[in-house]
């Protein structure tokens, strides 16, 4: 049975309205799954632009709802853990974590203007007219 976000937040706000409902569907069902999708949802829903930070541990909260609501495909799975990895350590942003994550488990490189996903170790081809200056 697939879910979407509003499943994988009533897990992680204990006060969610939904959060009973939840709990039950876990316990009645062995076939709950989503996608790398309702993650990035999750993570922009808990992301404070102002402050450029999460309202939630995202680490945590990721390894425990991946446990609880696996990812389909399986390899999406390592991305979403990498991304939250990205985010605790170098402070990402959710989409930019979120293609980190991609770039890493598939072993690539990315073509990015993007100079944070040096910072995090990934061989990133220059885009624009910083390509330009390069060669």
């Amino acid at each position: 049975m697939y879910v979407e976000t509003d499943f994988l937040v009533a897990l992680v706000k204990e006060d969610d309205w939904l959060r009973e409902p939840v709990l039950t569907a876990l316990e009645e069902r062995d076939d709950v799954h989503t996608s790398i999708l309702s993650y990035a949802e999750l993570l922009v829903l808990f992301y404070d632009r102002a402050a450029e930070a999460y309202e939630i541990d995202v680490p945590r909260a990721t390894t425990d709802l991946i446990e609880l609501v696996p990812v389909v495909p399986r390899e999406h799975e390592d991305a979403i853990l990498a991304a939250a990895a990205f985010i605790d350590e170098h402070e990402l942003t959710p989409f930019d974590a979120l293609h980190a994550g991609l770039v890493t488990t598939a072993d690539e490189r990315v073509m990015s203007s993007e100079l944070d996903y040096e910072t995090v170790g990934l061989e990133r081809v220059p885009l624009g007219d910083e390509q330009k200056s390069e060669d």
